[in-house]
């Protein structure tokens, strides 16, 4: 629940918000007042305020005055002002003062509703933020600080057999290591898989949060205990070793337990999907073996993700393999019934992911093969070429992440059938691959420089087609657009902003200024400069 406060000299505007705004459906528990700066300072010195709303003229400090003796103490919260006059100088010293809104009295309750919870939104994804960079500065700073221990160099010589696999040899390796290990003991192995990441981390990030992943497996998979190891085993993978004594009933079901917390903690707050698989009970000098043994298993689990897998649990013997209707869903596809092809092809694969059919690594890729080969086949039919239609890298990245899991392979096999069937039926009304790409650019305005190919790559459609595409819906080119979009971009800023004209020119997309001022002249009839002075007139 969140926090508010309401800033207004009038009693009766204070009485009104607080009786005509709907603060349960804003998830706002704790509503606040004050009628002047000095009983706003009183209530912030006293309460957590997540949001401010307030006038901006009182007789004894004003909302600006206010807001940047905020700005200074409690830089989290989100302000949005109310005021009787739209005065541009207000404006601008809201804007400077990093304001969320500013809106006119008498400010309709629905409007305001709908700023705040814009306003909200935004002070969640800032905590979402903060909280995932606590978590990153705290496990960076542990792994910058970590050191190899004595007991992952002797399991990683075993598993890699750097070490020869023989109870005597092993025996000799961990005395030579100082370690109480020998190969009369029995050690419960499991091993952890990151199927998906859930976030776009950078290289060193996740190797950060993979870090994060093993500190998490040393607390709730072997309890910190001294001779329980956790080391690296390949790809972002996770070996688990931990000491049988024998004289525990379950071992093995307990284990599963602690994997379930284990999973469910990873998935919160590493934005992971994984898998641990629990092996038998294990030899020092088997435990090469087993490892092999259940990254296989893993290589061919297409279906399930989050789950702990017990290794003696899982079937051996596969049922016999139902093929996709290729036949129907071409059919489909050539008469451009869309809806009823892609729930079909949610009805076959999700039999997998419910358990109803057995699925494979192997299985999936000869459905990957069959599939293409049908899109191929139709795609020819018509006359067209998967070059003429698809982004190369559609066809070629984007597979090797669709044959990781049924789930992914779902989500590519049905955009694939999007754009080839908006390629093959594009007088259709609904082409949402041209919303798509006008969403993107709206996204990058003043985030980078933008070409044709670089959208066409986002949409996984070849340029040359896009560009057809897109012209006839909007009856622009992509260019134009582009240009279109960066002006109205750089009139929002002119208006909003009291940055150079320069640095508006750089932000819309123009190096050079001079080119910039003849392009906005142009599209707008005046300079920047003089299009600014017309607009603060108003």
């Amino acid at each position: 629940m969140y926090r508010i406060l309401l800033v207004d000299d009038e009693v009766h505007s204070v009485r009104g918000l607080q009786a005509g705004v709907r603060w349960d459906r804003l998830d706002i528990g704790e509503v606040h007042t004050a009628h002047s700066l000095k009983q706003a300072q009183e209530v912030f010195e006293s309460e957590a305020v997540d949001l401010m709303v307030c006038d901006i003229e009182m007789p004894q400090g004003s909302g600006l005055e206010l807001l940047s003796w905020v700005r200074e103490r409690y830089p989290r919260t989100e302000t949005v002002f109310l005021t009787c006059h739209s005065d541009f100088s207000y404006a601008k010293q809201a804007i400077k003062l990093s304001s969320f809104d500013y809106l006119l009295k008498p400010v309709d309750y629905e409007e305001l509703e709908s700023v705040l919870t814009r306003a909200i939104g935004k002070i969640r994804g800032d905590r979402e933020r903060e909280s995932f960079e606590e978590i990153h500065r705290k496990y960076a700073r542990m792994w910058e600080s970590h050191r190899p221990l004595r007991k992952e160099r002797f399991w990683r010589d075993v598993v890699e057999q750097t070490v020869p696999s023989i109870p005597a040899k092993i025996d000799e390796h961990a005395a030579e290591h100082n370690l109480p290990y020998t190969s009369r003991m029995r050690f419960l192995p499991v091993y952890v898989r990151v199927r998906r990441w859930n976030k776009d981390l950078s290289q060193r990030e996740q190797k950060i949060m993979e870090y994060a992943l093993r500190n998490a497996a040393e607390e709730k998979l072997t309890g910190n205990d001294a001779e329980a190891a956790v080391l690296p085993a390949g790809g972002g993978s996770l070996l688990v070793v931990v000491p049988l004594d024998g004289a525990e009933e379950d071992p093995i079901l307990r284990m599963k337990i602690k994997c379930r917390d284990y999973i469910d903690s990873c998935s919160k707050y590493f934005y992971c999907d994984l898998c641990c698989y629990i092996g038998r009970a294990t030899a020092p000098h088997e435990m090469a073996g087993m490892l092999r043994e259940l990254q296989k298993t893993d290589a061919d689990n297409v279906t399930v993700s989050n789950r702990a897998l017990v290794w003696t649990d899982i079937p051996k013997s596969r049922q016999p393999f139902d093929p996709p209707p290729l036949r129907e869903w071409g059919e489909w596809m050539k008469a451009g019934a869309r809806d009823r092809l892609a729930a079909d092809i949610e009805r076959y694969l999700g039999r997998f992911e419910e358990g109803k059919a057995e699925l494979d690594a192997a299985r999936l890729h000869r459905i990957f093969q069959d599939f293409l080969q049908m899109v191929y086949y139709v795609l020819q039919l018509k006359g067209l070429q998967a070059n003429e239609v698809f982004a190369d890298n559609l066809l070629t990245k984007k597979p090797q992440e669709a044959l990781q899991s049924v789930r992914s392979f779902r989500e590519w096999a049905l955009y694939v059938i999007e754009v080839a069937i908006n390629r093959l039926y594009c007088n259709d009304d609904n082409l949402p691959i041209v919303e798509r790409v006008k969403r993107f650019i709206a996204s990058q305005l003043g985030e980078q420089e933008l070409s044709r190919e670089e959208i066409a790559s986002h949409v996984y459609l070849n340029p040359d087609y896009l560009t057809r595409l897109f012209k006839k819906e909007t009856g622009l080119s992509i260019s134009d657009y582009l240009q279109q979009q960066r002006i109205e971009y750089a009139k929002g800023l002119l208006e909003r902003s009291d940055q150079p004209v320069g640095d508006i020119a750089v932000a819309s997309g123009y190096s050079n200024l001079s080119y910039f001022s003849t392009i906005f002249k142009k599209a707008v009839g005046v300079t920047p400069a003089d299009y600014r002075r017309s607009r603060m007139g108003h």
